[in-house]
C-alpha cells in the first residue's frame, strides 16, 4: 500500500472524531514521549493534515475539552509568576509580578482552580 493511499485511509478514520469534536466543541489531544503534548483544534488539526502533519489514526488522539487545556496553561502561568517572585525575593529585589485574569465570564475560568489532572479530565 501506497503511503499517500495510507494517509487517505488514517484520515478517513478520523472523520467520526472531527464529527464528534466539531459538534461538542472538543480539541484533540496527543501526548507521547516522541512528540510530546499536542493540543489541536478540529480546524487546525485539519491545516496540519493538509500540511502532512500529525496523520495519525485514532489511537493516538483523545477528543478533550479545550478548557482543560486552559486551566493547564493557567495553572502552569501561575507557578511561574510564584517561581519569578521568590526569585527576586532572594535577590532582595522589589520588583514582583502578578497574573491578571479577566473573563468576560468569570464562570469560564475560576479563581481557584485545581491543577491540571490528565487522568480524570478526559472527553
Amino acid at each position: 500500500m501506497s503511503q499517500q493511499v495510507m494517509e487517505q485511509a488514517i484520515l478517513l478514520s478520523l472523520e467520526p472524531l472531527f464529527e464528534k469534536a466539531e459538534a461538542e466543541g472538543f480539541w484533540f489531544y496527543h501526548h507521547s514521549k516522541e512528540a510530546g503534548e499536542i493540543w489541536c483544534s478540529p480546524k487546525y488539526l485539519r491545516v496540519c493534515h493538509d500540511k502532512g502533519r500529525y496523520i495519525w489514526g485514532p489511537d493516538n488522539w483523545e477528543l478533550r475539552s479545550p478548557l482543560i487545556y486552559m486551566k493547564q496553561l493557567k495553572y502552569k502561568a501561575q507557578e511561574l509568576v510564584e517561581e519569578y517572585n521568590e526569585m527576586a525575593e532572594r535577590m532582595n529585589l522589589e520588583e514582583k509580578i502578578e497574573l491578571a485574569s479577566v473573563s468576560s465570564n468569570p464562570a469560564d475560568l475560576p479563581e481557584n482552580m485545581p491543577p491540571y489532572d490528565s487522568e480524570t479530565e478526559t472527553a
